[in-house]
């Protein structure tokens, strides 16, 4: 199996159309035919079957699909290192980053990075934190910076940057703000808007769980600034992590009774990842706007 049936694959199973995949690559549809055929009997065993307008991958053909994708992301990866080499400069950094930065650190680092940079442009990717993971270990990112509370990948490296704990939000005007410490009784006398995947979530329901509380919730969002917006000039309450309420000053955040453990942000990437002057920039950047 060569580079050009990797890719000829590979759009096949995304576009599920020959005619597409000819169109995409700049080649006619017999070739796409050919390649697909002589991949099946190369391996000598069905990868995928018709089914209705569709195409189903066998689990051979599941198999070679990811592999394909980790390949081909690794090819272009060793492609960009070596015009980094060449030209020291690349044209685009990709970052991975979860919710919880995205509202904290990031959106100023960016800003400096793309004043000391103006020939390199950033391919954000937001998702869940383990989406994220899962980017960096298919090479579709270069680095990422995630909410995390601990994982077990021998194949990435992470620097843990600042902590990152779940707070109890609530417009500063809730019957709760002025108080110093709030219990438990106190929570649960209102009700709540809450994350509804995510790392965040998995902090709410460890809290949960430990300590034997029932939440009164009004509705679940993936979306935290749904969640900030609907809670502001309410009596509702929320679980967020910390770093989420740095650019809401209507929204504050209280210490949580009996809070689970903590979150942090951090930087992420492979251990085998070559981590170029253009990374180590922006990996420098985030280290000093995260002492600011």
């Amino acid at each position: 199996m060569n580079t050009k049936q990797m890719l000829i694959f590979k759009h096949f199973v995304e576009a599920q159309n020959e005619n597409a995949v000819a169109e995409k690559l700049g080649i006619t549809q017999p070739t796409v035919t050919f390649h697909l055929k002589n991949l099946n009997k190369e391996f000598g065993l069905p990868l995928y079957f018709k089914k209705g307008k569709h195409f189903n991958l066998t689990e051979a053909g599941e198999l070679l699909y990811r592999n394909a994708n980790k390949m081909l992301n690794l090819i272009q990866e060793t492609t960009d290192m070596m015009e980094d080499f060449k030209q020291s400069k690349r044209g685009t950094l990709r970052i991975g980053a979860s919710h919880a930065p995205i509202y904290s650190i990031l959106p100023s680092a960016f800003k400096n990075y793309m004043h000391d940079h103006p020939d390199i442009d950033i391919a954000l990717t937001v998702d869940t934190a383990p989406c994220i993971i899962e980017k960096v270990k298919n090479r579709k990112v270069d680095i990422a910076i995630i909410s995390e509370k601990g994982f077990n990948e021998d194949e990435l490296q992470a620097k843990r940057l600042q902590e990152n704990p779940l707070v109890l939000a609530m417009d500063k005007r809730h019957p709760l703000a002025q108080k110093e410490q709030i219990s438990l009784e106190d929570v649960q006398k209102y009700r709540f808007i809450i994350h509804s995947s995510g790392s965040t979530r998995e902090s709410i329901d460890e809290w949960r769980k430990n300590n034997f509380v029932n939440l009164d919730i009004h509705m679940e969002s993936n979306s935290i600034s749904s969640i900030l917006t609907t809670i502001k000039d309410s009596n509702y309450l929320s679980l967020v992590s910390k770093s989420a309420l740095f650019h809401h000053p209507s929204i504050i955040g209280k210490t949580l009774p009996d809070g689970p453990s903590p979150s942090y942000i951090s930087l992420l990437y492979r251990n085998d990842r070559h981590l170029t002057s253009i990374i180590q920039d922006f990996v420098t950047l985030i280290y000093n706007t995260n002492e600011d």
